[in-house]
């Protein structure tokens, strides 16, 4: 297959183009702003001399190549509402969307086009985790800055629902971690690696959310089950096979890290998509296709953790040493 990646230096984009290129049975475009971003990437994973890729710093080439699969992996930032330029959810999500939405319909009608959904479509209320019956109630005449990515991110998929005779599938992702995440970005889970890293003492508030981290290769498994279901315009929730607490999580790295923690009543701010405490679902519709995760939250945590920590790994090992 001919698989073009939109957004290759994007954090999802570089787990998948790790275990494409390593299957080898994958031509990919690389598509990015940023052509050196990913030679280093690929130098990092010691991929740079493999010969089954392209690299593409033009988007306006896009439709002068054939593919059978397109996985559009371009994110808007949605950490931080201060000093954010919101219309970008919007701007952003249109233009590639209808990029590939236009080869779609004008090159290849047969090729498949990934778009990677959030569980934000959901709205901001997750007081409990959603199901297939989840509803996402909008204050019509008082819309706030925490509806605008839920609603772009609804515009998205009614406009795939709308284009029926094409195949196009929304995967919607509640959270994600691989090793190639950036430290800095500033999510839970990154500031508790911090905190081992520079060993600190991890402030965090009381507030018991539950996340659903999403394994790499889970991820890739799900897009293979697409490609392989043949004719689909439809949206998954994908899941891990079981969703972590805080708590959980604090516990892990406790006992096999040395967290530190100190849990305090820190005046909550809402975050940039709304304040979310059970943020995952209870969908499994995408195991009619064959989708079965085999990693667990912790799983996830533990497998793509221990690169990043590996310092701390050797440090351990050292001492025990020094004890025998």
């Amino acid at each position: 297959m001919n698989i073009v990646i939109m957004g290759a230096t994007s954090h999802i984009a570089k787990g998948l183009i790790e275990r494409l290129l390593a299957r080898g049975d994958e031509h990919l475009y690389l598509f990015s702003r940023s052509e050196e971003s990913v030679q280093n990437f690929l130098g990092n994973i010691g991929q740079r001399e493999r010969c089954n890729y392209s690299i593409c710093g033009d988007y306006q080439a896009f439709k002068s190549f054939s593919y059978d699969v397109i996985i559009n992996c371009i994110g808007v930032e949605t950490r931080n509402k201060h000093n954010c330029d919101f219309t970008r959810y919007f701007s952003v999500t249109e233009e590639f969307d209808n990029l590939a939405i236009s080869y779609l319909r004008e090159r290849n009608r047969n090729a498949l086009y990934i778009s990677f959904s959030s569980g934000a479509v959901y709205g901001k209320g997750f007081s409990e985790p959603v199901n297939d019956d989840a509803v996402n109630a909008l204050h019509i005449n008082h819309i706030a800055q925490e509806d605008y990515y839920s609603i772009a991110r609804i515009n998205a998929e009614a406009k795939h629902r709308a284009h029926g005779d094409l195949n196009i599938v929304d995967l919607r992702i509640f959270s994600y971690f691989s090793r190639h995440i950036n430290l800095n970005d500033g999510y839970f889970i990154t500031d508790v690696i911090q905190a081992l890293l520079n060993n600190e003492v991890l402030i965090t508030d009381d507030n018991n959310i539950v996340r659903d981290y999403l394994h790499p290769d889970d991820l890739l498994a799900m897009i293979l089950c697409c490609v392989e279901a043949g004719r689909l315009n439809r949206a998954f929730d994908v899941n891990s096979s079981r969703p972590a607490s805080k708590q959980d999580i604090l516990d892990h790295f406790t006992r096999e890290y040395g967290l530190r923690y100190e849990i305090r009543q820190i005046l909550k701010t809402s975050p940039a998509t709304g304040a979310k405490t059970n943020y995952y679902s209870t969908n499994r519709d995408a195991s009619q296709i064959g989708y079965h995760p085999r990693f667990s939250s912790l799983g996830t945590l533990e497998d793509q953790a221990r690169p990043l920590l590996s310092s701390i790994i050797h440090r351990k090992k050292e001492l025990i040493n020094a004890h025998e």
